[in-house]
């Protein structure tokens, strides 16, 4: 028997099929390569990690270079496939929209962007993400 850790809670893994679900939910909490991100148009490597083990996840870390993380949890669906809405762990509500492997969060009520898998350039100038990243 094995026991492997899902956020709270404990799984018990018995049987023959321990080593593939000890080793998919391993997987499916590993934090993803930094990559470039923007908070607000300025520049800083983050990374995400899912925090479920099964697909749909939608419950997820963002994790930024310096340190600081959020943990964002979707609440509703958008009008589009590419687009949800999520809130973080201090209760900003955040519009989630997809594009190519990439994604971009806008704060709801602030306006604060963050844009997960470009640079400023690539966001302004060779995507759907644009209009988050102040393109013209």
């Amino acid at each position: 028997m094995k026991r492997i850790a899902l956020g709270m809670s404990w799984a018990l893994l018995i049987g023959g099929l321990n080593n593939i679900t000890v080793s998919s939910a391993a997987k499916a909490m590993a934090a993803e390569p930094w990559v470039n991100c923007l908070y607000n148009n300025k520049s800083i490597a983050c990374r995400r990690t899912f925090l479920c083990t099964g697909a749909p996840c939608n419950r997820f870390k963002l994790e930024w270079k310096d340190g600081i993380h959020d943990t964002y949890t979707r609440v509703r669906d958008g009008a589009a496939r590419n687009v949800g809405f999520y809130k973080d762990t201090r209760g900003g509500e955040w519009m989630l929209r997809g594009y190519a492997g990439s994604f971009g969060l806008v704060n709801q009520t602030n306006g604060n962007t963050i844009i997960v898998g470009m640079t400023l350039k690539e966001c302004r100038n060779s995507s759907a993400l644009g209009d988050l990243c102040g393109a013209t």
